[in-house]
């Protein structure tokens, strides 16, 4: 057994500067190993204590791989434009054959890398290749990680529209976006950004008190949605109205609390993320459908990203070695 493991904080991660593209890959090629069940994996363990405020256990391993991951994650709601994150995550990463402990890694980056990976591999099948413009509901590291992600699947994106609790975030944001070089525009009003955009990422937290404010109706056909937010920003009442739902895994959805009185139970996704990189669902059929991913957060694609990200460390020398 080495002698010691590797710990990487998150500037650690960032200095990696992880190409969304291989993110994406390898989230993809780890939902396919699961449909061909080539997997090991449980749906997450959450502890509610109230609205927003939660703690949650995944893990996942894969022979291929050859590692296993566990993520613990602790969630409370953050003020209102305060800035500071309101989840605190870390990753336990193992060898698979040996179960020796390769490497513990801050969870948040990776969590946010992770995510927009899923969402971009749910885009692959159910955004329009040619979509111009893309919108934001809630402008925080979601959105940031969103925006890299979705860069690299869409390169035709040239418009970014946004929507937040927080102006000023919102205007960081934005201006981050132009940096990109896209031509980005803060709206006060998000019932605009939902009705103009090809592409719609809603991450809006959780807070006491907290209701729908967006309406499935305000979508302009051959629009594709990645709720970030388990669609709690969203009408519950309209979400079956669209012509697809994905989510990330059906069994994990269906253990999981129901989204709407008709979205929740084994059969009310038209698809999940298994499915669609396994090639047993097509996806978009036609430029007119509206599409929407909703999904929970799934345990392998933590640990596609965070074996990524670990290898990725090793090779260039990143990160803290601790002892054992």
């Amino acid at each position: 057994m080495p002698d010691t493991l590797l710990y990487l904080a998150e500037a650690d991660i960032a200095g990696l500067e992880l190409d969304p593209a291989l993110a994406r890959a390898a989230v993809r090629t780890i939902f396919k190993a699961h449909h061909d069940g080539q997997t090991l994996s449980k749906p997450k363990l959450a502890l509610e204590i109230g609205p927003g405020h939660a703690f949650q256990s995944l893990c996942a391993a894969s022979p291929e791989i050859g590692m296993a991951a566990t993520k613990w994650l602790g969630m409370a709601p953050a003020a209102n434009g305060a800035g500071t994150p309101g989840i605190h995550a870390m990753i336990a990463l193992n060898d698979y054959a040996s179960g020796t402990l390769l490497a513990i890694l801050d969870g948040n980056l990776v969590t946010a890398i992770r995510t927009a990976a899923m969402s971009a591999a749910a885009g692959a099948f159910l955004a329009r290749p040619e979509s111009r413009t893309i919108g934001f509901i809630g402008c925080g590291l979601q959105a940031r990680s969103h925006l890299a992600a979705f860069k690299s699947l869409l390169p035709g994106l040239t418009e970014l529209r946004a929507f937040g609790r927080s102006r000023r975030i919102t205007d960081v944001f934005i201006e981050h976006a132009r940096e990109q070089g896209l031509a980005a525009k803060a709206h006060d009003d998000a019932g605009d950004v939902v009705h103009s955009s090809d592409v719609i990422i809603t991450s809006v937290p959780m807070q006491p008190g907290f209701a729908p404010f967006l309406d499935p109706a305000w979508l302009k056909p051959g629009a594709f949605v990645a709720a970030v937010d388990v669609a709690r920003s969203w009408l519950p009442d309209g979400l079956r109205k669209l012509d697809l739902l994905a989510t990330d895994d059906h069994q994990q959805q269906a253990e999981s609390p129901p989204i709407a009185r008709d979205v929740g139970p084994l059969g009310s996704f038209d698809a999940d993320l298994t499915e669609l990189a396994g090639g047993v669902r097509p996806g978009r059929l036609d430029a007119e459908q509206r599409a929407m991913f909703i999904f929970r957060g799934f345990a392998l694609a933590d640990l596609a990203v965070a074996a990524t990200v670990y290898r990725a460390a090793v090779a260039r020398g990143a990160g803290l070695r601790l002892p054992r």
